[in-house]
């Protein structure tokens, strides 16, 4: 019943708080699906960029459905490398902010990269303090993450953001620890060496150069074309701001050989232009006019602005002003007709911001009125199953009430019953010890008599003092039962022997056991034991094992056979096999006080009571 009724509280309380949403489960085949759509876009990164960023978001689609928010991040990981490839770095820390504001629930690994992707973003930027932190943030999840590569790629950004700040000794630093964790150190090294070890401020066009030429040997030993051509486009402009036109040329060319080869047609005209603005610096008019013209079917609006221009100054200088005058127009043209169409793009914005801002309002007031109805609806729900939940607790309320007032009166009967149990004694044992002393008077055997007497009152005192105790120490224990043998001896003629041995380890005054526990199985030594044999012995040992008190009673007996009749009666009737056991029983569930006996047959009989430390 009361299962039951916590089963129906559950669901209840999980309809409350689910109420309309859905929850769906991203299993191992979806995960599959979009691991390997990321990887495609991976593999793009190299050979085609366009493709890259249409798996990409084919991967973020393929997501959205489910609240799985290390893939997410992931997706945003591989948009924002493409922004990187792009150089669109203000996109870059808007587009990861999610990763940073779920922190808590990334893998080092995903949150190390997203740190480090703004940090690149800061450092081309050239807000050095924040390329920094987060550099130094990004580093702390790695060397959680164990990533060596990307460890030592950091220290490297690090190790750049120094020396473009002319922080030589620091710049030399990072460079050390990223050649201790890199594959290519000896790449790393020669750019410590060119950039850091100069006499003079480090940043230098000819050190970017070098730095540019270090990252095209990396590129080309990875087989990465897409990060050659961008260092390629790097070192081409490089070699432009500081007049050397020719190595200019030659790396602009080669930029252009692998674009043309990984498709990478958005940046081809840009490339090609840039070929033949250095023609026509060169005076070489004519292959300047060619690389315009290549550059012109594919190059955007703006772009092709400055190819008019281009193409009329080539041609001035060739004497063509025909020619000239014919890009001159084309350009003025072009021109009129950007300006016109931001003309209209501007006053197409302000339209439909217009129309937006009416068809917003009236979405607004449909949206309160469904607003208010969805709340009335939900309030009237959340009333009904409020209802429902506080009567289950209420009802289960009341089932815990009662099981605790059965739970007291069982407890109550429990301590009862054993306060009755210690207080019985052999009542036919008693018997025969005061007939035996009895007989002693008689025979004027004084001295024997008194010390039966003593006995007999030591074991009363015991016994009486242990009956309104839930434990006595160790030593009354000992006490009781050594009084208990010396009478045992009277009534039986003194037909056995016993010894009892104690661990000198044992605090016997400081150390709790149960009263009356270890008599009725002396008792049953004696009864199935020793009493119908000559020469009976009866050994008893206290001692410590571990966190255990263990008592050891053995016999040289014939062993019990059946212990259910001895002269009619098993055990005597008020320390019984049954009462002895029921004990047990109440120690464990009144004091938690767990109590184990065994029994062995073999040369006799050997009881062992183990009883758990506890002191008074």
């Amino acid at each position: 019943m009361q299962r039951a009724l916590l089963f129906i509280f559950c669901l209840v309380t999980c309809h409350i708080l689910a109420q309309n949403q859905e929850v769906k489960i991203l299993d191992s085949i979806d995960r599959s699906i979009i691991e390997l759509t990321l990887k495609k876009a991976d593999d793009f990164y190299k050979t085609n960029l366009d493709s890259a960023l249409y798996y990409i978001n084919e991967a973020k689609s393929l997501i959205e459905p489910y609240d799985d928010v290390e893939l997410k991040a992931k997706s945003l990981l591989y948009q924002s490398k493409y922004l990187l490839y792009k150089r669109e770095y203000g996109n870059i820390i808007p587009l990861l902010q999610p990763n940073i504001n779920n922190y808590r629930l990334l893998s080092y690994e995903s949150l190390g990269r997203t740190y480090k992707d703004i940090g690149h973003a800061y450092k081309q930027e050239w807000i050095p303090d924040s390329a920094l932190v987060n550099y130094i943030k990004a580093l702390k999840c790695f060397e959680k993450s164990g990533n060596n590569r990307d460890i030592s790629l950091t220290y490297l950004s690090l190790g750049l953001v120094y020396s473009k700040m002319g922080n030589k000794e620091l710049s030399s630093d990072f460079y050390d620890k990223s050649m201790a964790y890199s594959e290519n150190s000896e790449v790393i090294k020669m750019h410590k060496e060119r950039i850091t070890d100069q006499p003079i401020r480090p940043v230098t066009y000819q050190g970017t150069i070098n730095l540019s030429l270090d990252i095209a040997k990396i590129a080309q030993e990875r087989g990465d074309k897409r990060l050659l051509a961008v260092t390629y486009s790097d070192i081409k402009k490089d070699y432009f701001r500081i007049k050397d036109y020719n190595k200019a040329l030659e790396y602009a060319e080669k930029e252009l050989v692998i674009r043309n080869e990984t498709k990478f047609t958005s940046t081809i005209p840009v490339t090609q232009y840039f070929i033949g603005n250095i023609h026509l610096i060169n005076n070489d008019y004519g292959k300047a006019i060619d690389k315009f013209n290549d550059a012109l079917p594919k190059a955007t609006d703006s772009l092709k602005l400055s190819i008019y221009k281009g193409l009329k100054s080539a041609y001035v200088n060739t004497g063509n002003t025909k020619e000239a005058l014919k890009y001159m127009e084309l350009y003025d043209v072009l021109k009129d007709s950007i300006n016109i169409s931001k003309t209209k793009a501007t006053i197409a914005e302000i339209t439909s911001k217009y129309n937006d801002e009416q068809q917003k309002q009236e979405i607004q007031t449909l949206n309160f009125q469904n607003k208010a109805n969805a709340e009335k609806i939900s309030n009237q729900r959340l009333t009904l199953f409020s209802i429902i939940a506080v009567s289950a607790l209420l009802l289960l309320l009341g089932v815990f009430i009662y099981r605790n007032y059965r739970s007291k009166q069982e407890l109550n009967y429990s301590q009862l019953n054993f306060k009755l149990l210690q207080t019985q004694l052999n009542p036919h044992f008693m018997f025969n010890a005061l007939n035996e002393i009895k007989l002693n008077l008689d025979s004027k055997d004084a001295k024997k008599s008194s010390e039966h007497l003593t006995a007999y009152s030591k074991l009363m005192r015991l016994i009486l003092e242990g009956s309104n105790e839930d434990f006595v120490t160790l030593q009354d224990d000992i006490s009781l039962i050594s009084n208990f043998l010396q009478l045992q001896q009277l009534v039986y003629n003194h037909s056995f022997d016993y010894d009892i041995e104690v661990d000198d380890n044992l605090d016997l005054n400081y150390l709790k056991f149960p009263p009356m526990l270890t008599q009725p199985y002396v008792e049953n030594a004696i009864i199935h034991g020793v009493k119908q044999i000559e020469n009976g012995e009866i050994k008893i040992n206290y001692a410590q094992n571990n966190d255990a008190i263990v008592v050891t009673i053995s016999d040289n007996g014939k062993g019990i056979v059946d212990s259910k009749t001895v002269n009619g009666k098993a055990l005597h009737k008020s320390l019984g096999t049954t009462i002895t056991k029921q004990r047990l029983k109440n120690y464990k569930s009144l004091y938690n006080f767990n109590i184990e006996t065994k029994t062995e047959n073999s040369n006799g009989t050997h009881v062992t009571i183990t009883c758990p430390i506890q002191t008074v």
